[in-house]
Order: structure tokens, then sequence, then C-alpha cells
């Protein structure tokens, strides 16, 4: 598991995802059962001491399975329970406890989706390629030209017989097609032998279903799951489905807070990775001989007692001089015959990320490298808390005093290169949107991190540049918000106040969780 990132950015934060996961919902309940095979096992608990009441280690008779079929060691989970159960997904993460109306349903399940053209392509290409299909999925398909599932990422209730012949069937649908595997991909199947059966039985039986979330969500709609700067004062149930695991920010945010809330098991897991000599995705500790937890943990809570001014300490290394980003726009041009693209555009591109990776190392070298460390790591401390700071009273937000930060450097760009940060899109995709980004007026702001990398990018448009700006003294929120209204026209801002306030929000938030904005005390 050390190695292995199992759909997410990066090993550490799957380990670091298990360890939140377990450890808020021992918060709320006495007993949580780990269900795993040896390997995991040794790990989870030997190792990184999660508090799991109890163990089930036979998930090891999968291991003959095809390694893509991540939903099927959930359904022989289910197909095991006796009792009324509740299984929740190790990517869930809660502060609060569910509620008992939900815990005592028939069937319980995280929300009804509704399938778009994603999951019709991936369902007719599985029927072109698959030999058996249920007859309840073969049913449903004549009946409804939509398709529904259920989400699982929590999922159980007390009807133990129909869990049965659920999981029972979802087997059933894998084995009898494990020979075509090789036509389809297999990771797009379980979708159908897990949430899409689910929901074509329920139907079958008119079953009722308790939900956590009533409203239908589209199988590419899911927003909000994410926000870790929204807990636990605005969310309190988080799923990282799908491509939220995939991204760097909300996995750095989930990340932070674990180190936050539990940061003995946070600095536990950091440290195995730099005692195995495996390399971690963001390194905020390649300067430091370190080589105890403790130690760590120690320095964590020294630092967020303790005021560290700039000067205390001095930066160990200058940073790399690095121009991936316009090697990238090279061997893009030079291996894909794009003649859509003028070559006098082309041209522009590349001069432009050229010019903005030699800023980046002037910043770098003149500027952040008198920056240390230490400093820059408290910040990192202090700033995860900073939303909470401002959005936990409801009652007390228009008095909240907000400040600019004053360690950034603004990047001159034509062109939005942070686009480039994007592990998900293809590449062909991300230059279409920075070249569109050259119409729309915005800056890249440069952060300076304490990282190995020395420098996080982000993209800002002019209204996050005049709020930086009024920022630069001391204001109000309800100051901040009067001197912004000043820049709208009257009889539109009073038809859709609610949503300037909503607007005006979001970008205090962005700002906060970037570290621009600071809450003064």
């Amino acid at each position: 598991m050390l190695k292995t990132n199992a759909g997410w950015v990066a090993p550490e934060y799957h380990l670091m995802g298990w360890a939140l996961s377990c450890l808020q919902l021992s918060k709320y309940y006495n007993n949580v059962t780990l269900y795993a095979d040896t390997v995991s096992a040794r790990l989870l608990i030997d190792t990184l001491q999660l508090p799991y009441s109890n163990i089930v280690c036979n998930l090891g008779e999968l291991n003959t399975y095809h390694s893509g079929l991540w939903a099927l060691p959930k359904i022989y989970t289910y197909s095991q329970q006796l009792a009324p159960f509740l299984h929740v997904d190790g990517d869930v993460f809660i502060w609060k406890p569910f509620e008992e109306s939900l815990l005592a349903g028939d069937i319980i399940a995280q929300n009804k989706e509704a399938g778009t053209h994603y999951y019709e392509n991936i369902l007719i290409s599985l029927e072109r390629n698959l030999s058996y299909f249920p007859e309840e999925i073969k049913e449903q398909r004549n009946i409804a030209s939509s398709i529904y599932a259920f989400n699982t990422g929590i999922f159980g209730g007390s009807d133990i017989p129909f869990f049965k012949e659920y999981t029972s069937k979802a087997f059933e649908f894998v084995n009898n097609n494990v020979e075509y595997f090789s036509k389809i991909h297999v990771a797009d199947f379980n979708i159908f032998f897990e949430q899409y059966l689910l929901f074509c039985l329920t139907e079958k039986y008119n079953k009722n279903v308790s939900l956590l979330f009533d409203n239908v969500i589209e199988d590419l709609g899911y927003t909000g799951f994410g926000e870790f700067a929204d807990v636990p004062h605005r969310k309190q149930y988080l799923h990282l489905i799908g491509t939220y695991k995939r991204n760097v920010t909300v996995c750095n945010q989930m990340a932070n807070r674990l180190r936050q809330d539990y940061p003995s098991y946070y600095y536990r897991i950091i440290q195995l990775f730099r005692n195995n000599k495996l390399p971690l995705k963001r390194d905020y500790y390649h300067s430091l001989n370190v080589q105890s937890e403790n130690v760590l943990v120690k320095r964590f809570n020294f630092l967020k007692e303790n005021h560290i001014t700039k000067g205390s300490y001095a930066r160990v290394e200058e940073k790399e001089l690095s121009f991936w980003r316009t090697n990238m726009i090279n061997r893009y041009f030079t291996q894909v015959n794009n003649n859509a693209i003028p070559e006098s555009t082309v041209k522009n591109l590349i001069k432009d990320v050229f010019k903005v990776e030699n800023d980046i190392q002037s910043v770098l070298t003149s500027k952040f490298s008198h920056l240390n460390e230490v400093f820059l790591y408290q910040r990192d401390i202090l700033s995860n808390c900073y939303t909470e700071r401002v959005f936990a009273d409801t009652n007390k937000i228009d008095d909240v005093q907000l400040m600019s930060g004053k360690d950034y450097e603004i990047i001159d760009s034509h062109y939005d290169w942070t686009l480039l940060d994007d592990r998900e899109s293809s590449l062909v995709i991300i230059v279409q949107k920075i070249l569109e980004s050259c119409q729309e007026m915005g800056s890249i702001i440069m952060i300076p991190e304490c990282h190995k990398e020395g420098y996080s990018l982000v993209h800002v448009d002019d209204l996050d540049m005049y709020i930086l700006e009024l920022l630069k003294k001391p204001l109000s929120i309800k100051l901040l918000f009067e001197e912004l209204a000043k820049e709208f026209d009257n009889e539109e801002l009073n038809n859709s106040y609610e949503e300037f306030k909503l607007l005006i929000f979001g970008r205090i938030k962005t700002g906060l969780v970037n570290k621009l904005i600071v809450p003064l005390q």
C-alpha cells in the first residue's frame, strides 16, 4: 500500500484518507469493524495503529479476481452481514453521527444517482462485450430509458435477505463475465454490478431505500463533496468520489485536516514514507533530519503555540531551476500535428510560458529564498483554521477583520498556466483551455511554500485582485462588502443581493484557503 495510489494523487493520501475516515467514525461510534486482507490489516492496524474495534481479515479470498474490481470486496463484505449494519467507504468522512431515522432503514444508501451520457456510454459498451446480464438489469433496460443507481458511499440496513440475494447476483454478474474482461475497461464495470444492480433489484421488489441525501445527483454532478474548508461549521459529511481523490488541492486539504485534528497519525504516515525512503507528493520535510514521529509531533505543537518570525531561521537551500511547463508545451506541439492552431499562436504560447517560468525562477531566487521554511510551515499550520475562524459563527461574520497576506507575487501572463496542474484531463483539452484563457481577464499569483518546489500558483480574476487591494489595510467583512458594492449597479445589486453575498463569500474563502487572505484576531 506504500507504493499504491489506489485512485489517489499519491500513496500517502491513500493512507491519510483511511486514517481520517476511521478516526472520525471512531469519534462517534464505539463499534467500527475493518474488513481487510492480511497485508492491509498489518499496515492499518499494526503499523498505523488505527483504532478499529474489530477486524475481519478475509478479503484475501478475492485475490484471484481482477485487481480493477474495487467494488467486489465491498460486495463480499455486505454478503457476510447477519445483523443490521452500515458500511462506510474509506473515502467518506463524517463530523456528526448519522441520524437514527436513517440507520433504522431497511436499505440505506448515500443518494440516488441519475445517469447521463457517461453511464449510458459505459453500459452500451458493456452490453456489446459481456455475455451475461442479470434479468433485473435486462428488465429495467426494457422499462426505463434512463439509468438510475444508488451511490454506496454508505450502504446497509436491516433487510438481510435482500442483501443476500443482491450480493449473490452481483457475484454471478462478475463470475459469468470473467473471460470477457479483456474487452472492457474493468474499472467501469464496478458501477453496474454494485450500484446499478442495487437499483434494479430495489425496483423489482418495490423496496424503500433510506437516503442520506434526498436530492438526485447526476453521475458527473457531485459538487461540494470535497470541501474540507467547510468542515465542520457548514458540512459534516464528505465523500471523495472519483476525481476528488485525484485533485491535489482536495488531497492537501484532507491531509491538513488529519494533521490539525490527529497530528500523531499524520506524522506516523509521513515518517513511514521517510523511513522507507519513498517520495512524498508534497515534501515539507526534505530539509529535516528527523527519524521519529514524536519529534515531528512536538515540532507541530510548538509551532501551533509559539510565534515564529520570518528571520528566525535561514532557508537551507535554493530551489532548482525547472522549466517543466515550457518543456511540456514544446513536446506537445512537437509531437502533435495540430494544424487547427496557427503557428503564430503556438509561438506566443511557448514565448509566454517560458517568460512565466523565468519570472518564477527570478522570484524564487530573489525573494522567496529569503523566507525561512519554519515560518512558512507555521503559516500552513495556522491557515488550516482560517475558514472556520471566519465562517463558523454566522452572527459575527460582519465583524471579522481581514487583511491580505504580504508574501505573494503577481506573475504577468497572457494565459492561465495553472491549468497545467490538472492531472485529470488530457493535454489536448488542457491546451484548449489555456488558449481560451487568453480571452479572460486574470492574473497568476505565486505563493511561497515550504515544500520542495518552493511555491504554488493560483489563477485569480479582477475581482479577486480588487479584494486583495482593498485588504492591504485591515477591513471588517461588513466594510469590505460596502466597498465592493460601490463597483456594482445599485438596481442589479438590490435584485440579487444574496447572489452577491455568495459570490464575495466564495472569493474570501478561496483567498483564505490559498493563504492570500488572513483573518485578524
